[in-house]
């Protein structure tokens, strides 16, 4: 019996968590850009917190407007100028994001150190039009995106 109400309450908590969750789905506004894929990482919202779908060693990948989150990624490939700086262990962080009913906006940095940040991509999205630009530092302009939310499907 004990089994059975333990079962029934991890379930009834793990339902209502999962459920505040919303992924965010944008797809380049150009449908013939064959060249651009979604957004990296993949934001989502979590209880009014936006969150990174990306693997995470260490860390937080969820951060609360106007606040800050640092996470851990082991073997990653980053970018600097257009050049690989390589494989290697990766920190990330994302540092006082706005996060409103009207727009979504962040900067992804990441360190092989903790000491020296090397913005990847400032993305910036609209709620109300789901319009989005995604701008990888050092590329001329950004690419465009249409976004909406997507709830938990059943």
């Amino acid at each position: 019996m004990k089994l059975k109400f333990l079962s029934l309450l991890l379930f009834v908590s793990f339902s209502s968590h999962s459920s505040n969750i919303s992924r965010i789905i944008c797809k380049p506004s150009n449908s013939n850009d064959t060249a651009t894929s979604a957004i990296w990482p993949q934001p989502y919202l979590l209880n009014d917190k936006l969150c990174f779908n990306i693997r995470i060693d260490s860390g937080n990948a969820c951060v609360a407007d106007g606040k800050k989150t640092t996470w851990f990624t082991e073997s990653v490939i980053i970018m600097q100028n257009n050049e690989s700086l390589g494989r290697d262990d990766t920190w990330f962080r994302v540092n006082r994001p706005t996060i409103n009913d009207l727009r979504i906006e962040y900067t992804v940095e990441a360190s092989r150190d903790k000491v020296n940040w090397i913005p990847q991509s400032h993305v910036t999205i609209n709620r109300i039009s789901g319009e989005a630009i995604d701008w990888a530092i050092y590329e001329h302009g950004g690419t465009s995106y249409q976004c909406h939310l997507e709830g938990k499907k059943i």
